[in-house]
């Protein structure tokens, strides 16, 4: 039986130009019980036999096509028992005392079931490697229409953020779930929403758990570099089609699993106003991504039943959950 405190999980696509400093990071962390789970999503360049060939204690689970972000940690989280999870991205670097720090903090807040630290961008990088002070990921937050924002990106760390708090949620690159918490969050054995398939899922399992009475922590302590593939300010020409579909899809999803009816009318106007925002430029420019709104019809039946079960678990009251729109 496996008896490590930690499941660290790696969903990779690709990622073998990642995978080296990626998992020299992680067995070079000073909280020792861990395991490591690789998911490889059917990548074309070899990802799978290089971590065979040169980290054979690394456990390693063949998808025989991309399943994506949350089906693919769903799986590592199903087939271990370590009461911490790990998820982390293949191009996420953590410092050795990354996960040490995370599960001092949870150990010490039993009701936090969500927890991260603080990463450095490497979109920037200097010429030797070091991300130059920039933050790439504090926390997220939610804005009043809905949008999600990476907070403090691409600032630079002048000691601003150097303070443990209680955020909305956690971002995916690195974060540490909690075990019961995933449990009292999933649904029909889906701790990540698999119908996200990419992108929100880790704003998507934080509403839930806040809904349910979880806390989400930012430990700075814990520190580590992220090469993040796109951001905010990233043409969207240059982001994959799949992704810019999904993005449509998953906010409405979204809104449509967590949101309090009292809370969405309160701030509609908001919300409508970003809507046809977004609407009027997938017209202009991006036609391709008006599938997102044919995918969300159908998947409204499996939302609605998802949303029923988590207001079932609703364990806050609503003033709690209003605090946290921007």
């Amino acid at each position: 039986m496996n008896t490590n405190d930690v499941a660290v999980s790696i969903v990779t696509m690709n990622g073998r130009k990642y995978l080296q400093r990626c998992l020299d990071a992680v067995f070079a962390q000073t909280h020792r019980s861990i395991g490591v789970y690789v998911l490889d999503n059917a990548s074309s360049d070899g990802t799978a036999s290089f971590v065979s060939a040169n980290f054979p204690e690394v456990t390693i689970i063949l998808a025989d096509r991309n399943i994506g972000f949350g089906a693919g940690h769903n799986q590592v989280i199903r087939r271990t028992q370590a009461p911490f999870v790990l998820v982390l991205n293949q191009d996420a670097y953590l410092a050795p005392t990354f996960i040490e720090e995370l599960v001092a903090a949870m150990n010490a807040n039993p009701r936090v079931g969500i927890a991260g630290g603080k990463l450095y961008s490497l979109r920037n990088a200097a010429p030797n490697g070091n991300s130059e002070n920039i933050l790439d990921m504090t926390w997220l937050d939610i804005e009043k229409k809905r949008r999600q924002v990476c907070y403090a990106m691409g600032s630079r760390d002048e000691g601003d953020y150097s303070s443990p708090s209680l955020v909305f949620a956690i971002d995916g690159a690195a974060t540490l779930l909690r075990r019961s918490m995933l449990e009292d969050v999933q649904f029909e054995g889906e701790y990540y929403d698999e119908d996200f398939f990419a992108g929100k899922e880790d704003l998507d399992i934080s509403w839930r758990a806040q809904l349910c009475g979880w806390k989400c922590l930012y430990v700075p302590s814990a520190v580590g570099d992220h090469l993040r593939t796109f951001t905010p300010k990233d043409r969207r020409s240059q982001i994959p089609e799949v992704l810019r579909v999904s993005s449509i899809r998953n906010r409405y999803l979204l809104m449509m699993k967590n949101d309090l009816l009292r809370h969405f009318l309160r701030h509609l106007p908001h919300i409508l106003a970003y809507d046809l925002k977004i609407f009027g430029y997938l017209l202009l420019r991006e036609r391709s991504s008006l599938k997102g709104y044919a995918q969300v019809l159908q998947l409204l039946p499996r939302a609605a039943k998802k949303r029923r079960a988590i207001m079932s678990r609703k364990r806050v009251d609503d003033g709690y959950i209003l605090q946290w729109f921007r």
